[in-house]
């Protein structure tokens, strides 16, 4: 088995196919080995097409990120984001991206993923690459808290209890420009409403 490749191509998290091009064989035989290195205990498998190397270097649940939203659009947010910014001390369960794709939940053998949905004009703006050696895409603080607050105003009201948030590290002028990227001029007035209230509390 070519296990060795994951380690030399700086596999930390990949797909089936990064697997077989970087050993030169069909993406069938790559399926087999793969799915034969799980069992073994040397890989996971995330979920259908997508595995991750935990013995890497650079392995952590968030370089997963990228593989699971595959083409789509997308970045780690909202309570995830927050936190990994110091702006909340509370852990989320799962980590939280937006994506452009469908919301959806997905329950892995290393973390659960919770994406969701954001219109593409919303994340044009306050997103940035982590600087970490195997990278993703997360949302600056504020940015994070906006997406956060987004969510909250809609109709099933999720966020609308936030965890105690450090708005010393959150700058409210950038805040309402990316409040302002979106064409929903409700939306926009509720966000902001909801922006004021954090910082009059």
């Amino acid at each position: 088995m070519r296990f060795e490749i994951l380690a030399t191509a700086g596999f930390a998290a990949f797909t089936t196919r990064d697997f077989a091009t970087a050993a030169g064989i069909a993406v069938a035989s790559a399926t087999r080995q793969l799915s034969a290195a799980v069992r073994h205990g040397a890989l996971v498998r995330l979920t259908r097409g997508i595995w991750a190397n935990p013995t890497h270097p650079d392995y952590h649940p968030l370089v997963c990120v990228p593989k699971i939203i595959g083409p789509e659009q997308g970045y780690v947010s909202f309570l995830s984001a927050l936190h990994l910014h110091g702006a909340i001390s509370q852990i989320p369960r799962a980590i939280q991206v937006a994506t452009t794709g469908h919301g959806r939940r997905l329950v892995t053998p290393v973390a659960t993923y919770e994406l969701f949905q954001l219109d593409p004009k919303l994340m044009r703006d306050g997103v940035t690459w982590s600087s970490t050696r195997a990278p993703y895409r997360i949302a600056t603080v504020e940015k994070a808290l906006v997406d956060t607050l987004n969510l909250s105003i809609r109709r099933g009201g999720r966020f609308r209890s936030l965890p105690e948030v450090d708005l010393a590290a959150v700058n409210p002028k950038r805040a309402r420009r990316l409040i302002a990227l979106s064409e929903d001029p409700r939306a926009q007035t509720a966000i902001e409403r909801r922006l004021a209230a954090l910082f009059a509390g």
